[in-house]
């Protein structure tokens, strides 16, 4: 092939067909494809893992692996961010404030923290060891449990249940209902006072105006007063009088009798317990009734009468008793004159 070149420069060298030859350089025939495959040894076996390359299908699929993986990763992180900006609006929204570096690791300084729109809500339980100042209302939806003194200049409470209680001072303008009331000192009663049920003083009851008592008044001891006033007094016992029975009332009538005599005339002065008849007998007179006495009020059934003549010895005596009044006769005829005859009535 060189000399060849050599004889002609002008010619082209014919291509060279490439043929396919074995390690030694021999050429392989072209049936013969057994003799380009040559076993691999380890060493090439190594080489060839080490500088193995994925397909393209594998590399799509493990991107999209990667791409899926991501995307869970980025809806979980998702989820959770918005989980906690919900907790945080919710908490905004209580109206929870607390700054001034977490109110200085909760040992808590004069300084004010937040404005008075802001809440402070505190769901567990708080224990205060010191004094504790709320400037404005405090209310309270469950029961407020002291273990100590309750001290309040000013307190409205529509309902108070308590045990032992020391009040200096105490002013009620609706009902007040006590199971057990306890005085040390004066009670003082500006309107009514009603009682239901038993009322025991241990000492004297003094009453400086009237007592109106509806019912039985029961006094085990001595009653003293001035003036006692009843429509009935009603004595079980002996009547001890250490004064004078003096009687009082209306006083009754006093009609004349079919024995006065000509121009004789009736007069009376008392009461339907007790009094004097003056008797004015005329000429003429006879024996028979002198007056006829009317209570001003029935006694309930007829009483016992007694008269009594001024310094006469005629025999007067009385005839008719009845609820409503009794009669004053004479047993023989009285010169003309002046008489008086007292009575007493009792039933």
């Amino acid at each position: 092939m060189a000399s060849a070149t050599s004889a002609d420069p002008d010619k082209q060298p014919e291509a060279e067909s490439l043929k396919p030859r074995a390690d030694n350089g021999t050429i392989v025939k072209p049936d013969d494809d057994k003799a380009i495959h040559h076993p691999i040894t380890d060493n090439q076996k190594k080489l060839h893992r080490s500088v193995y390359r994925p397909s393209h299908k594998a590399t799509f699929i493990g991107l999209a692996v990667v791409i899926v993986i991501l995307g869970i990763n980025a809806a979980v992180l998702g989820f959770l961010l918005t989980s906690q900006n919900s907790s945080s609006k919710s908490i905004n929204a209580r109206g929870v404030s607390i700054s001034q570096a977490a109110l200085s690791k909760l040992g808590v300084n004069n300084a004010q923290i937040g404005n008075s729109n802001e809440q402070l809500i505190i769901d567990p339980k708080a224990q205060f060891n010191s004094g504790l100042t709320v400037a404005g209302d405090v209310k309270i939806g469950g029961q407020l449990h002291l273990n100590s003194t309750f001290s309040a200049s000013n307190a409205s409470l529509s309902q108070l249940q308590a045990g032992n209680t020391s009040l200096s001072s105490l002013n009620v303008n609706g009902n007040a209902t006590e199971s057990n009331l306890s005085l040390r000192g004066s009670l003082g009663v500006l309107g009514a006072a009603t009682f239901q049920n038993t009322v025991t003083v241990g000492q004297i009851l003094s009453v400086d105006n009237s007592a109106a008592i509806a019912n039985n008044l029961s006094v085990g001891g001595e009653i003293t007063a001035n003036t006692v006033a009843t429509n009935n007094l009603i004595l079980s016992g002996t009547f001890v009088l250490g004064s004078h029975i003096q009687t009082s009332g209306s006083s009754p009538t006093a009609g004349p009798g079919n024995a006065l005599g000509s121009n004789g005339t009736i007069s009376i002065n008392g009461d339907d317990a007790a009094g004097t008849v003056n008797i004015n007998v005329g000429v003429n007179a006879s024996p028979g009734v002198l007056a006829r006495v009317a209570f001003h009020s029935d006694y309930s059934s007829t009483p016992r009468i007694v008269i009594s003549p001024i310094g006469v010895g005629a025999n007067f005596f009385i005839t008719s008793p009845s609820v409503g009044g009794f009669n004053i006769e004479v047993s023989s005829s009285l010169p003309a004159g002046n008489y008086a005859i007292d009575y007493i009535v009792e039933q």
